[in-house]
């Protein structure tokens, strides 16, 4: 109760003044004008603090039942009064003022009628007199109070109003900033793939060289890489001029200053620590976890009145958990609407999860877990590099095999040569282009996945094609990546990829996704061949899960990756508006879907 007390606003110091008036009222009448109280004097007081105490409580017990016991104690008491006091009769205008502020348009009537008529009337028959003043004093003084409530109600609405604006201000701010830096990584990506295969073989396979170069050459080694690399950075720099610094920092340093700048536009108090040793993340993991952030912070201040906010990011030695906890209302049942869902499909490219825990008047608290690594079965990940450019194979080759957690077992320059060589060495992960002599990488992959279903396969290409990046995630591609991606992000995309996640080049997934959004749209216009707006093979894997079967041996059985399974999944649970795979087999089952 005392945490709500410090939540009070002006009005509710107001009405609490006023009870405390009135209490004072009926213990100084009788400190005055001790004959004034005909009744025991204990009893009387007993009852007046009940119907002062009483009131106070039950809000924070039982709201909804807060209108009927004022009403109740206050009548009885007024009742009481008529008996052993009839000179206070007029102090019960305070009690009907406080029923009148906290009535409304639907429960004004019900509070209304015993305060102004039916107990008035009473009291008249108990002190033999008419009723009318009493009732037009009560009515008025409800009126009073019905009024004043208007006027508070006007006043959380402006207030309301205000937050949600300030708040919103913040989140276009924060997406717009974000929109930014995703815009610009999108044309440094787009003009990387027009100075196309030469300076992404220069630099590679220049890098490459350098432990086979005699040190007298060294120096030239660097200057060349060094000019290859000014070259990339000075397109970055001449096409914006904005600082991304939320996503350059340590992930700790960006959440930190997201807080800080939610702190100050909202007026809510949040406080952030970092639990262990902070290391790098990948960049898609910090932008994940940055609007996971974000998405719960808006939720604490928007959706739960929150005003203290504790978010903790812990580094553990298996993974990394954000965990926000608010004082807010809270929640009597979770639903996962377009921001929980969001979220939760955000973490599960990374082979993360999301969980909420919510009580009523509790607060809530939001925990997101993403993996950092998986030791490999083998002591080190086995890669084979298909690549139709034998400098690019060779150099990723050296790249690669200087990483302590890599071995690469083999290399090919063909799509046939990369099957006999799936069959002699059966890697972990292949690297494959995605332009091959004869066999080409997707007629490769859908080979590969039909001969090896356990086997990942990350498809490289220099130009942006979301059509085929599509094709080839359906094929079951657990990888989409650019030639032009960075050694240090292809070693944590291979690592994330190798724990079971998915990885697409950020510009190429959003490209894709708008375009599967079309589709879909125009499939539910122009097809909808079944009534929840599933699609052909939405159910197939529908009737996979009434089977009993798991996401892997889903993705085993259809030759499609796990992370794509998921992703179906979580799309018909949002159609058939359900939470998991047990709620959504039994409304098939329901609905004759299955």
């Amino acid at each position: 109760m005392l945490s709500m007390i410090k939540k009070w606003f002006w009005y509710n110091w107001v009405i609490f003044a006023l009870r405390t008036i009135w209490l004072a009222i009926i213990i100084i009448s009788h400190v005055v004008y001790p004959a004034m109280i005909a009744g025991p004097f204990g009893v009387t007081i007993f009852f007046a603090f009940m119907v002062y105490l009483i009131p106070l409580i039950v809000p924070y017990r039982r709201e909804n039942w807060y209108l009927a016991v004022e009403v109740l104690a206050a009548g009885l008491f007024y009742l009481y009064v008529a008996y052993v006091a009839p000179g206070l009769l007029w102090s019960f205008i305070i009690l009907v003022m406080i029923i009148g502020v906290a009535s409304n348009q639907k429960t004004y009537v019900w509070t209304g009628i015993p305060c102004g008529v039916i107990f008035p009337v009473l009291n008249g028959l108990i002190t033999n007199r008419p009723p009318y003043e009493y009732m037009f004093s009560c009515s008025f003084g409800f009126a009073m109070g019905l009024a004043f409530g208007i006027l508070i109600q006007s006043h959380k609405q402006a207030r309301i109003i205000h937050e949600q604006k300030q708040l919103l201000e913040q989140h276009i701010k924060q997406i717009e900033e974000l929109t930014l830096i995703e815009e610009r990584n999108r044309l440094s990506h787009e003009l990387h793939d027009t100075i196309g295969h030469s300076l992404t073989s220069l630099l590679v396979g220049v890098e490459s060289l350098r432990s086979s170069v005699p040190d007298s050459q060294i120096e030239r080694v660097d200057t060349l890489v060094a000019i290859a690399q000014r070259s990339l950075d000075g397109i970055r720099k001449h096409l914006h001029q904005l600082s991304d610094a939320q996503l350059s920092q340590l992930l700790g340093e960006a959440l930190r200053e997201l807080t800080k700048d939610f702190m100050q536009a909202t007026g809510v108090t949040v406080n952030f620590r970092v639990i262990g040793s902070e290391s790098l993340v990948m960049q898609e993991m910090s932008l994940c976890l940055y609007r996971c952030l974000q998405e719960s912070l808006t939720n604490a201040v928007r959706h739960g009145q929150a005003s203290v906010i504790t978010v903790d990011l812990y580094f553990e030695s298996q993974q990394l958990r954000l965990q926000i906890e608010d004082n807010g209302n809270g929640m009597e049942s979770i639903q996962f609407g377009f921001g929980l869902n969001s979220m939760a499909e955000r973490l599960e490219i990374h082979q993360g999860t999301l969980s909420v825990h919510s009580q009523p008047g509790r607060g809530t608290v939001v925990i997101c877990n993403v993996p950092l690594q998986v030791e490999p079965v083998h002591g080190k990940i086995r890669l084979l590099i298909v690549d139709n450019q034998v400098l690019i194979a060779d150099s990723l080759q050296q790249i690669l095999s200087q990483q302590s957690d890599f071995i690469v077992v083999g290399t090919a320059n063909k799509g046939q040569e990369a099957l006999e060589q799936c069959e002699q060495c059966q890697p972990d992960i292949v690297l494959m282009d995605v332009h091959l002599q004869g066999l080409n990488g997707l007629d490769a992959l859908l080979e590969m996945k039909q001969r090896w279903p356990n086997m990942k396969v990350v498809l490289m290409t220099t130009f942006e094609d979301s059509t085929q990046a599509g094709t080839a995630m359906e094929y079951g591609a657990e990888g989409y990546m650019l030639k032009s991606t960075q050694p240090r992000e292809m070693v944590e995309a291979i690592k994330l990829i190798y724990r079971g996640g998915t990885w697409i080049d950020q510009s190429i997934a959003t490209r894709l996704f708008e375009e599967m959004r079309r589709q879909r749209e125009l499939l539910e216009k122009y097809s909808p061949n079944d009534p929840n707006g599933l699609t052909k093979r939405e159910i197939e894997i529908l009737q996979h899960l009434s089977e009993g079967l798991r996401y892997k041996s889903i993705a085993a059985k259809m030759y499609l990756s796990e992370g794509t399974v998921r992703n179906y999944c979580s799309n018909l649970y949002s159609k058939l508006g359900v939470n998991n795979r047990e709620e959504a087999v039994e409304l098939a089952r329901s609905k004759g879907i299955i």
